[in-house]
């Protein structure tokens, strides 16, 4: 695996130092999911928090109803695990699968936490992503209530057109909250546009 995509990561968001980065990537393991591998559901307690090298994962929710909820595709450079959790030990009410074969990195919270504490670039690295991920979840649920099922759809479409591509209709269906059905209606609609 080509762990520079890490290193890339870290830089973008703080400037990371390059020399930083070899002690940084001793903390981490690495790992492969087949496609469709549930890697923790709801009711587990989450041990790792994970980078995506190569792949895509899901995490989403299931409804007291069974209905699945999509809420978060990550994709190739993107950290992905549920933080809560991870360092509060505590059961998760979220689901984590492997859509693709899957390579990552991994990180145990031992591990995590002797690394936020000893390398100070990674520390500023999770205080700003954290920043930036909590502006941004305000930002996203604000949009799922306010927005129809058609314009998360032309979100999506500006946003991230390559999902379109790469994953199967039904999750793309869950992602905007609407059965398959829905979501072939809603593309016809909107390739009328």
């Amino acid at each position: 695996m080509d762990q520079h995509s890490l290193l890339k990561e870290l830089q973008s968001r703080y400037g990371f130092p390059a020399e930083e980065f070899p002690k940084l990537l001793t903390f981490f393991g690495e790992k492969s999911f087949k496609k469709n591998e549930v890697i923790f559901k709801a009711g587990d307690i989450v041990r790792h928090t994970y980078f995506v090298m190569k792949g895509c994962i899901r995490q989403y929710y299931i409804s007291p109803e069974g209905i699945e909820r999509t809420i978060y595709f990550a994709e190739e450079g993107s950290f992905c695990g549920e933080l809560m959790s991870f360092v509060h030990s505590t059961p998760t009410n979220l689901n984590l699968q492997a859509l693709e074969e899957t390579d990552v990195l991994f990180i145990n919270l031992k591990d995590w936490e002797t690394a936020i504490t000893t390398i100070p670039a990674f520390t500023l690295y999770h205080i700003k992503n954290h920043q930036r991920l909590m502006a941004k979840l305000k930002e996203e649920v604000g949009k799922a209530h306010n927005e129809t099922p058609d314009e998360k759809y032309r979100r999506l479409i500006s946003e991230k057109p390559h999902l379109l591509q790469r994953l199967p209709q039904y999750h793309i269906a869950a992602y905007i909250g609407v059965t398959p059905e829905t979501l072939s209606r809603i593309r016809k609609r909107n390739t009328q546009i």
